[in-house]
C-alpha cells in the first residue's frame, strides 16, 4: 500500500551492491541478476557475438545485444525480456535504440570518468570556438603560428574557467607553462577535446587539397556497375572510407584482389567528391574559403 506521505527517493549504489544481491536459483536469472547483467554489459561495452561485424560505434555505458541472446542467457522467454526492458525503460533505468535485428541499451551510470566532471561540462563552447578558429587554417586563411597561439589561448581560457590549478590566464609567454603537463582530470579532458578538434581540422585540410581532382570515375561506377543502386553506393562508400583511412585494419568485409583493385581506382575520385562536398559546406556558412 502506498503511504500518504511517501516521498520519491533515489538510491545511489555501486555495481558491487548488485553483485552482492545476486542469488543463484537454478539456471533462470532473477530480475536482480538480469539487471546486474545489463549493468556489467554496459560498463564493458559488450557486443553480442552475432553483432560484432555490425558497424555501430558504442558510447560509454552502452551495450549492443539482441532479445534472443538475452532470453537464451537469462533462460527467459523473449516476450518476458521485452517486458522487462519496457519496464526498466519506463522507470528511467535504461534507454533503448532499436535497430533492425538488435537493440543498443544505454544505462544512466555515473562512472567517475573525467567526461562526467560537471566543471568540464560548463565549457561546452570550447569545441565550437576551436572549430571556428581552425576553419581559417583549413581553408588557408591563417598562418600556423597564429592558429597555434589561438588554440593555446582557448585551452588556457577553458582551464582557467573550470578551475584547473596553476593556470595563469594571460601570461606574457604562453609557452612558459606546459598546459598538457597537468594531471588534473579537467585539464586532461580539455586537452583531449582540443586535440580532437585539431586532428579533425588537419584531416579536413588534407582532404581539401583534393577538391580539384577528377571525381567522375566514382560517378561512373555508381551509374554503370551499381546501376544507380543508392543502398549499394552507401555501402561501397562506407567500405571505401575505411579502406582509405585504415588500410591495415582487419578485413571484416572479405575483400578479394579484384575488390582491392577497384577500390584503389576509386580512392582518388571518392576523396575528390568528398572534398567538394566539404567545400560546399564551408561556402554555405560564414566561413567561405578563398577559391
Amino acid at each position: 500500500m502506498k503511504k500518504e506521505n511517501e516521498m520519491p527517493a533515489s538510491i545511489l549504489a555501486n555495481v558491487e551492491v548488485f553483485d552482492y544481491l545476486k542469488e543463484k536459483v537454478g539456471e533462470r536469472k532473477t530480475r536482480t541478476e538480469a539487471y546486474a547483467d545489463l549493468l556489467d554489459k554496459s560498463l564493458a561495452g559488450f557486443v553480442s557475438p552475432f553483432l560484432r561485424k555490425v558497424d555501430y560505434e558504442l558510447r560509454p555505458c552502452q551495450c549492443h545485444v539482441t532479445v534472443s541472446d538475452l532470453a537464451s542467457e537469462w533462460h527467459w522467454h523473449r516476450a518476458t525480456v521485452r517486458s522487462f526492458l519496457d519496464t526498466l525503460e519506463a522507470l528511467g533505468q535504461l534507454e533503448r535504440t532499436r535497430l533492425t535485428k538488435s537493440v543498443v541499451i544505454t544505462m544512466p551510470l555515473q562512472t567517475g570518468h573525467a567526461a562526467d566532471s560537471p566543471n568540464v561540462q560548463e565549457t561546452p563552447g570550447l569545441a565550437d570556438q576551436l572549430r571556428t578558429v581552425l576553419s581559417d587554417w583549413v581553408i588557408g586563411k591563417a598562418e600556423l603560428d597564429d592558429i597555434g597561439y589561438e588554440c593555446e589561448r582557448l585551452v588556457r581560457q577553458a582551464m582557467t574557467e573550470t578551475g584547473v590549478p596553476g593556470i595563469c590566464p594571460n601570461p606574457d609567454n604562453f609557452s612558459s607553462v606546459n598546459l598538457a603537463a597537468s594531471d588534473d582530470e579537467r585539464a586532461v579532458r580539455i586537452c583531449t577535446i582540443a586535440l580532437g578538434c585539431i586532428a579533425h581540422a588537419a584531416m579536413q585540410r588534407a582532404l581539401r587539397k583534393r577538391r580539384f581532382d577528377n571525381g567522375s570515375e566514382f560517378l561512373d561506377h555508381f551509374r554503370t556497375h551499381l546501376d544507380g543502386d543508392w543502398t549499394g553506393i552507401v555501402e561501397i562508400s562506407r567500405i571505401l572510407a575505411k579502406y582509405i583511412l585504415d588500410p591495415e585494419a582487419e578485413d571484416d568485409d572479405n575483400l578479394d584482389d579484384d575488390d582491392r583493385e577497384i577500390f584503389d581506382a576509386l580512392s582518388n575520385p571518392f576523396m575528390a567528391l568528398a572534398a567538394r562536398a566539404q567545400e560546399a559546406a564551408y561556402q554555405t556558412g560564414d566561413r567561405k574559403p578563398n577559391v
